[in-house]
């Protein structure tokens, strides 16, 4: 990612995940994230090999993939931070944000599997950026 871009994209992000975290709708309500959570399902249901996602394994795998970024710009953002502190971020956002909806937001459902779904996509970003970053380190020292 080019340094100009990433700030952009960073923000572009952070845009995303507060919208998605804070919107006073659930996606499982009305409107347009509600239409096409039920196109997925619809999709999936008509592939013999993926018929078994039904809502609860689509939100749990869209809360994953919503929090692979934060981990990802972390790493490469804070690239002297210590790992362990990294790793603190997306666990500490996510009580934050599913705290939030529980206290100002009573049409949304905090839940402690939110916590777990979304700590683990940052984790994953996390690890996927670390291997990265250690791979293009590697290539050079090689070169």
């Amino acid at each position: 990612m080019r340094k100009p871009l990433a700030p952009i994209a960073l923000g572009s992000y952070l845009t995303v995940l507060a919208g998605t975290s804070l919107w006073p709708n659930p996606v499982d309500g009305q409107g347009l994230l509600a239409s096409i959570t039920s196109e997925i399902l619809i999709f999936t249901r008509g592939i013999s090999w993926l018929h078994w996602i039904q809502y609860n394994q689509l939100e749990a795998l869209a809360n994953i993939l919503l929090y692979v970024p934060l981990g990802v710009f972390l790493v490469f953002f804070l690239p002297k931070a210590k790992l362990w502190l990294i790793c603190l971020v997306p666990v500490m956002v996510s009580l934050l944000a599913e705290g939030w909806q529980r206290l100002f937001l009573p049409d949304r459902y905090a839940t402690a599997n939110d916590v777990i779904f979304n700590s683990l996509g940052g984790l994953l970003g996390i690890t996927i950026a670390t291997s990265i970053r250690r791979w293009l380190k590697s290539s050079k020292t090689e070169h």
